[in-house]
C-alpha cells in the first residue's frame, strides 16, 4: 500500500456535483476552488513528494483545515460557525470535495492546524504556497499570499474564533444560572443579554479593525464584570461553583486585562487564546 502522502486527494463526489450544479453558477468562488482543487494540489504537492501534514492527522484533514482557515478569513467566521457552514452549504462541500452526508469536521482540528502553522516553518511555507496558488488562479488577491498578510490572516482568524468562544461561554453561563436560580437571574439580567449572547440570534463577527470590534469587546467586558460581581454579591455557593461560571472567570482572568489608559477599565486582549498556545506577535486590539 503506498504511503498516505502519495495517495491522491478524494475526487469530487457525484452527489455534491449534481446538487451544486442545481444551486450555483460557475462564477461562485467556492465552485471554482472545487473545480481547480486537483490542479492546485498537483502543483502544490508533486506526486511522490511527502507533503506537510498536521501531527497525527491525515493529509485530507490537513488540506481541509488549510482551506477552511482561508474560508474563515474570507467570511469572518469562528471555528464553530465555519464547521456549521460546511455542514449546511453545498458550495463549501464542493470546494473541499466532500460528499453531502460527510461527517462533521472537528473545530479543534482548526486550532491545532493554526497552532502548528505558528510554530513550524515548513507548515508556514506550505500554507504560503497554497495562498499563492489560489491567488494565481484568481481565487484570492495576490496580496493575501504575502508573508505579512498571511501572518495577519492567521491572527485575524484566531481572533474571530476567540470572540466566538467568549460569547459561547457567556451564553452557557447564563443558561446554567437560569436553571440553578432563575429568580435571582431575572433580577440581575441586563437588557438584551439573551439577544446578544444567544447563538440563534448572534450578530456576525466584525472585522476587528473596525470601531464596531472595539465597541463589542468593551461591551462584553462590562457584561462579564457585572455578572461576576453580582454572583459574588449573591453569596450563593451553588452559583459560584457552577462549572460554566468558573469558565467565565477563567476567560475573564486570561483574556481581559486592565486598560493601559489608567481608567481601571478592562479590555479584551490578544494575550492568550483559550484553544491555542500564546503567540508573541499578537498585540492589543485597539
Amino acid at each position: 500500500m503506498p504511503p498516505h502522502w502519495i495517495r491522491p486527494y478524494p475526487a469530487l463526489p457525484e452527489d455534491t456535483r449534481q446538487s451544486a450544479n442545481l444551486l450555483f453558477g460557475k462564477e461562485n468562488s467556492y465552485i471554482k476552488m472545487g473545480d481547480l482543487l486537483d490542479t492546485l494540489l498537483a502543483v502544490l504537492i508533486p506526486p511522490g513528494i511527502k507533503s506537510f501534514s498536521m501531527w497525527n492527522r491525515t493529509y485530507e484533514t490537513t488540506i481541509h483545515c488549510a482551506m477552511l482557515t482561508i474560508f474563515q478569513f474570507l467570511e469572518v467566521l469562528s471555528n464553530k460557525q465555519m464547521v456549521e457552514a460546511v455542514r449546511t452549504r453545498v458550495d463549501l462541500k464542493y470546494a473541499l470535495h466532500l460528499p453531502l452526508n460527510s461527517p462533521a469536521i472537528d473545530p479543534h482540528e482548526l486550532c491545532e492546524f493554526r497552532r502548528q502553522l505558528f510554530n513550524d516553518p515548513a507548515s508556514q511555507q506550505f500554507f504560503k504556497y497554497l495562498l499563492d496558488l489560489l491567488a494565481r488562479f484568481d481565487l484570492l488577491t495576490p496580496a493575501v499570499a504575502q508573508p505579512a498578510v498571511m501572518d495577519q490572516l492567521l491572527i485575524t482568524v484566531c481572533t474571530y474564533n476567540r470572540l466566538g468562544e467568549v460569547v459561547d461561554a457567556i451564553y452557557q453561563g447564563l443558561e446554567a444560572l437560569a436553571v440553578t436560580n432563575p429568580e435571582w437571574l431575572r433580577q440581575v439580567t441586563l437588557a438584551k443579554w439573551y439577544e446578544r449572547y444567544n447563538p440563534s440570534h448572534r450578530l456576525p463577527l466584525a472585522q476587528f479593525s473596525e470601531e464596531q470590534w472595539k465597541s463589542r469587546s468593551l461591551r462584553m467586558a462590562a457584561d462579564i464584570q457585572y455578572l461576576l460581581e453580582e454572583i459574588d454579591l449573591s453569596n450563593d455557593p451553588k452559583l459560584t461553583a457552577l462549572q460554566e461560571v468558573l469558565e467565565i472567570r477563567r476567560i475573564w482572568q486570561e483574556q481581559f486585562i486592565i486598560s493601559a489608559e489608567g481608567t481601571g477599565q478592562r479590555t479584551w486582549m490578544l494575550t492568550r487564546c483559550a484553544s491555542c498556545s500564546p503567540h508573541s506577535r499578537w498585540e492589543e486590539v485597539q
